[in-house]
């Protein structure tokens, strides 16, 4: 059943609808149009009009042969305000004549045929202001007929898809212009394909100019969309716009010569002009048919940034291609310097070797053995230096392109056996295994024997270098038209990331085992160049530790050489190189000293030199105190350190794989050797370099040369050291220990400013493990200022006397950048004294208590919360329930019936209403669940009409229109009838409270499935979106936008939401937000079969009197007071009413009662005080006191008791106690429990 608003008078009811345009119509003088007066339009025109009024969909209408023009509120959007009330009941060709030539055709055929038409995304030009609106629509004409079939009128519903289009133009642009310039390698490029990316939309940028700066700092136009535009550059402030780095809107009243047109031949007005980089600008023009809205502008500011980021990609690319070419260039001149230098040494190197020659093989002069040891050793120099030239010279030829190689027929595989056999002595003397493994192959190879013997003996050397055990391998075959030679071995193996970088020049693999650090790195870059010039392929595989195989193919035949270098043999028969390569593989054998057996008096001694010489003199030196053990580079040292750690370590500075400064640093990394006693040893002399030494972590630094005692004295010194640090790390060790394992936080504050000296990890967890150490507290800790712990420590520091500290709260970051947070803490700040007994720093000893603190105050606060809710509890809902009661009292007590239907009614609800406060005054046992229900089967049509009838006076009083749809005996529930009807009376008053007088509230209930969905709906305020998750939350009342007179204590939502629990159900809340009302949904399962519902009546009697006394009634509340006056008086008592507390003591002066029944809650003098002036005033004369007021907590019964009130009674009044106390004898008069 609907309950419908009253409509105004003077408003047909056709045209009664949301928003204004019903009463525009209503007030329109139709007369002096085709349409006529309202009066006489036809039935078929009001039931459009009404139906387009009521809807949210922009529709218009057009009737007769004018097609006159009516709208409703949601197209005034689309017409603009320039053309609203204008456009009302004007011909549509005058509405919409800039759009009439698409229009037009349109809603002819509508009218000539009696058929729909449909437009989808249609692009129109609409007038809106001064200006051609850019628009796309869709929308459709549909015939409207009248009451002869005939059509005279069209119906025309709209949906604005403006944005959808340009959404869409827009992002091909955009798309376009990042795919087109991604891959464009010059900035001219780029910007050329980015402005005819931007060209391709004039529609969004009706035109487009770039500007950049040039490398001499000149701003030219670099590119336009449209050619030039005169005065560009000023009128467009590009110049500012790039020296401020930010955007400008220009506004063009009279654009300049060379700006085309906009959309609909519209001119321009405005360009925004944004920076590009550092160093240019871009102008873009703005269409005259959109508004430059924030999407407009953001689209305009997306062009600038992928064109500023392709400009940037390209000038990248147009670096990296000059940087390219410089270092070309610069490898060039290195190869060329190589080449020269390698010349240029050749002549002092003949002239070196020659008179070394001669002088060994002089037979008529024999020389000294230890002379001849000295020659030996600067002839083997001097071989390697020549072979490391010849390298050099030969990887630069061939580097330039100068190498002139001569491909003539060899047997590849003899001659590759006899340089692989080279080596058998130094890889069989160092205990590995060679094979060689190189049949004949079925016909000869073009080579150059020279560059061949090089490729070869280069891979056999390699091999050899990294490999230590186990065998190397040489195999050569013939397969698939090519000559395969592999090199395999069981060495170290490289690094999987190496790979790629393995044949680069000066390439070298660091950390690699090898038998010597020595090599320039362009070997195998080397052999990769000399396979190439043969047309071949060398390749490399290599597993980590497994060992690693070369692998040269060379195609057979010659047709893949160049003619002109072929030839059939050699020149001159070849001189092989094999013995130079060989020699320096020899000498790369490891000869470490074993640790001096029987002579360790003070432990183990390392030394780490590459010097062979120097590691004998210095282990025949201190060999006899020390068990000494030598390596040759620091890597070896590491290894041995790692192994088994020496007691001291005497290492060179400069040595290869690792330094001396680097092994100082792993050693000094690592805690188990960061404390080993280290000297460095160099030839770098000076007090910085020693300084640098010592800072590095060095205990001493000496400078060669030296004598051996002083050495000595030297490393005795670093032993009794190292003692001393030992027992002295042992001891403060422990205290460590102690100090970081205490169950509390701990920390030591020095000095005046409180530094922290020490923490312990407990503390520093509490801190959220923020740097403290070396900070003075308030540096550390600044949030503490304000708080009294500065004060508290400077107190301590001061007096010397401990202080204890309990529960004390503080408002603390628990790590560096974090929000303060509430924190309590039990701690001790105790002095620490010096050895004179001056008070040198303070120990600070804590333990964070804040779960126990905050729970506490949480059980406080909630305590209080609670007897200040129960306060207002009584105090709003007992008063206005006390003159009720009294009243229904008074009626049993007089009997008869009269108004017996409007007492049913008005038992009924005091009954309701004193159940929900018996509810409400123990509001946590409805949260935990305690309440009991009484369930039977209910018809849900009966709970909405009692509902209805508890809220309706709120409803009444606010005039709201009430709509209910339920069906009669259709849906029945199991329910507890007055619970469920408590929800929805909560339900509805909340609705009617928060609508503005005049709302309209609903109540829909229906079957959705085996549920029962009932719907409450209002069109008031609206909840926030924020509010919607806490809006059955008790005590939660935001909703305070119409006025707070309704009272409430915020738990009706929540009372509602606890009573749907208990019966199994939900109730939830909707809302589109503010001023958009809301919805609250009961859900709750259906009863297959009806049930029969069970109704009670309370019968009561009233209490005979057993006396006559003479009684004053004092509250504010005059209902209350009369109700319960007129009903003492029928129980025989005399009674006066006073309504204040003046009043009362004004009353009592002239007449003094025997009983006062005072309110407590009353205005300016309350109950407690008018108590105490009327004992006063009485006397010696009897009188007895009773409290009567709405505040029923135990608190409030004492307070009456030690007033002088003899007994304290909670509102509503029982008449039948109230007789009982006031002739009850003094022993049972007391405070009601």
């Amino acid at each position: 059943m609907t309950m419908p608003a009253a409509a105004p008078p003077d408003i047909p009811r056709f045209l009664i609808a949301p928003g204004e345009l019903g009463a525009m119509i209503s007030a329109h003088d139709w007369a002096g149009t085709p349409l006529g007066p309202i009066a006489e339009w036809p039935h078929s025109l009001k039931t459009v009009v009404s139906l387009m009024l009521n809807s949210p969909q922009p529709m218009w209408i057009g009737w007769g042969d004018e097609v006159t023009f009516l709208y409703n509120d949601a197209y005034i959007d689309v017409l603009g305000m320039a053309k609203h009330r204008w456009a009302l009941g004007r011909p549509m060709v005058e509405v919409w004549a800039e759009i009439w030539d698409y229009c037009g055709p349109l809603v002819e055929r509508v009218f000539k045929n009696g058929v729909s038409t449909m437009a989808d995304g249609q692009r129109l030009f609409m007038r809106r202001g001064d200006v051609l609106e850019e628009t796309f629509y869709s929308f459709s004409y549909s015939p409207v007929r009248d009451e002869s079939g005939n059509v005279a009128g069209l119906f025309c519903a709209n949906l604005d898809v403006t944005d959808r289009h340009l959404y869409a133009r827009r992002l091909r642009t955009l798309s376009e212009l990042n795919a087109r310039t991604l891959q464009e390698k010059t900035v001219h490029g780029a910007c050329a394909i980015a402005l005819d990316a931007i060209g391709g939309n004039p529609d969004d940028v009706p035109f487009a100019q770039m500007y950049l700066t040039d490398a001499q700092g000149r701003l030219q136009l670099l590119q336009a969309t449209h050619g030039e535009i005169d005065g560009a550059r000023d009128v467009f402030e590009v110049d500012a716009v790039i020296a401020e780095a930010a955007p400008r809107l220009i506004s063009m009243t009279l654009p300049p010569p060379g700006v085309p047109l906009g959309l609909a031949q519209q001119p321009l007005r405005e360009a925004l002009v944004l920076p590009l980089l550092d160093s240019g600008a871009l102008v873009l023009g703005v269409s005259s048919a959109r508004r430059l809205d924030a999407d407009y502008r953001s689209f305009l500011e997306l062009i600038a940034n992928q064109t500023g980021n392709a400009i940037r990609h390209a000038r990248a690319a147009e670096d990296e291609r000059l940087r390219a070419e410089m270092l070309a260039e610069v490898d060039r001149a290195k190869t060329q310097f190589f080449s020269n230098v390698s010349h240029e040494f050749r002549t002092p190197l003949t002239l070196l070797l020659g008179p070394v020659q001669d002088a060994l093989e002089d037979a008529d002069a024999s020389l000294p053995l230890a002379q001849r040891e000295r020659l030996q050793i600067v002839q083997r120099n001097a071989l390697r230096l020549q072979k490391l030239v010849n390298t050099l010279l030969e990887f630069s030829r061939v580097q330039a392109g100068r190498a002139q190689a001569r491909f003539t027929p060899t047997d590849l595989a003899a001659l590759t056996a006899d340089l692989a056999s080279s080596f058998r002595s130094a890889v069989e003397g160092a205990g590995m295994r060679l094979v060689v493994d190189c049949p004949a192959l079925p016909q000869q190879v073009y080579v150059d024997p020279s560059m061949w013997e090089k490729i070869v003996l280069n891979l056999m050397s390699n091999a050899f270098k990294f490999t230590f055990e186990g065998e190397i391998r040489v195999s050569l075959r013939s397969a698939g038209g090519q000559a395969r030679l592999s090199v395999a071995d069981t060495g170290s193996g490289i690094p999987h990331d190496q790979l790629p970088h393995l044949f680069e020049r000066f390439h070298r693999v660091e950390g690699a085992r090898s038998r010597t650090h020595e090599g320039s790195g362009i070997g195998l870059a080397l052999v990769h160049d000399l396979v190439a010039l043969h047309g071949g392929e060398i390749g490399v595989e290599s597993v980590l530790g497994r060992g690693t195989v070369f692998s040269v193919a060379l195609p057979l035949g010659s047709a893949h050489l160049p003619a002109e270098q072929l030839a059939l043999a050699p020149a001159r028969p070849m001189q092989s190189n094999a013995a130079a390569y060989v020699t320096e593989a020899e000498g790369w054998g490891q000869q470490q000293a074993a640790p001096c057996e029987g002579c360790a008096v003070h432990g183990r001694l390392l030394i780490a030199d590459d010097n062979a010489d120097m590691r004998d003199y210095l282990q025949r030196l201190l060999q006899h105190q020390w068990q000494v053990e030598v390596c040759n580079n620091g890597l070896e040292a590491l290894a041995i350190i790692e192994r088994d750690a020496p007691d001291l370590i005497l290492s060179d500075v400069m040595m290869p794989q690792l330094d001396g400064f680097g092994l100082l640093a792993a050693v000094r990394a690592q805690p188990a050797t960061r404390d080993i006693p280290f000297m460095l040893l160099s030839a770098r002399a000076g007090e910085e370099a020693r300084l640098e030494g010592l800072q590095a972590g060095a205990d001493d630094y000496l400078v060669k040369p030296f004598s051996g005692r002083e050495l000595s004295a030297r490393i005795e010194v670093l032993r009794l050291r190292q003692r001393v640090r030992g027992a002295q790390d042992e001891a403060a060790r422990r205290m460590r220990s102690i100090f970081s394992q205490a169950p509390v936080a701990i920390a030591i504050l020095n000095g005046p400013q409180h530094v922290y000296e020490q923490a312990n990890d407990y503390y520093q967890r509490l801190l959220g493990n923020r740097r403290l150490l070396g900070l003075p507290i308030r540096e550390a800790l600044p949030e503490l200022d304000m708080q009294g712990i500065y004060e508290l420590l400077d107190g301590v520091l001061a007096s010397g006397q401990p202080y204890v500290g309990r529960s004390v709260h503080l408002r603390l970051s628990r790590s560096a950048g974090l929000p303060l947070t509430d924190c309590w803490f039990d701690f001790v700040y105790h002095p620490l004294f010096d050895d004179s007994g001056k008070v040198e720093g303070v120990a600070v000893v804590a333990f964070e208590v804040t779960e126990l603190a905050t729970a506490k105050r949480a059980a406080e606060a909630a305590n209080r919360a609670k007897d200040e809710f129960l306060a207002m509890l009584g105090h709003e809902l007992r008063n206005p329930l006390a003159p009720i009661v009294t009243a229904l009292q008074l009626m049993r007590m007089r009997g008869g019936d009269f108004a017996a239907k409007e007492r049913a009614v008005i038992e009924r609800q005091t009954n309701h209403l004193v159940a929900l406060v018996d509810d409400l005054l123990d509001v946590s046992r409805v949260a935990e669940g305690k309440v009991q229900l009484r369930r039977e089967p209910v018809d849900i049509a009966e709970v909405v009409a009692r509902a209805v009838e508890t809220a309706s006076p709120l409803i009444e009083q606010k005039r709201h229109t009430l709509s209910i749809d339920v069906p009669a005996a259709e849906l029945m529930v199991l329910a507890d009838p007055g619970r469920l009807g408590q929800v929805l009376a909560n339900l509805l008053t909340n609705a009617a409270k928060y609508t503005e007088p005049g709302g309209c509230l609903g109540v829909k209930a229906r079957r959705d499935g085996d549920q029962l969905l009932i719907d409450v709906s209002d069109n008031g305020i609206g909840i926030s979106a924020e509010m919607l998750g806490s809006v059955f939350e008790r005590f939660t009342q935001e909703r305070q936008a119409l006025s707070r007179s309704q009272g409430g204590l915020g738990l009706g939502l929540a009372i509602a939401r606890s009573m749907m629990e208990l019966h199994g159900g939900s109730v939830t809340a909707h809302s589109a937000g503010i001023g958009d009302g809301s919805v609250f949904s009961v859900r709750m399962a259906l009863l297959d079969d009806a049930g029969q519902s069970i109704t009670s009546t309370v019968a009561a009697s009233a209490h005979a009197g057993q006396g006559q006394l003479e009684i004053l009634v004092v509250d504010d509340n005059e209902d209350a007071a009369h109700a319960l006056a007129e009903a003492l008086q029928l129980l025989g008592h005399v009674v006066r009413v006073a309504f204040s507390a003046p009043a009362a003591l004004e009353a009592a002066a002239q007449w003094v009662p025997q009983v006062g029944i005072l309110d407590i809650g009353l205005p300016g003098m309350d109950g407690y005080e008018l108590a105490a002036r009327l004992l006063e005033q009485a006397g010696k004369t009897p009188l007895r006191l009773i409290a009567v007021t709405g505040y029923g907590q135990a608190a409030d019964r004492q307070r009456a008791l030690a007033a002088g009130f003899e007994c304290h009674l909670a509102k509503p009044v029982d008449l039948v106690r109230l007789d009982a106390l006031l002739h009850a004898p003094p022993a049972l008069r007391t405070v009601e429990k």
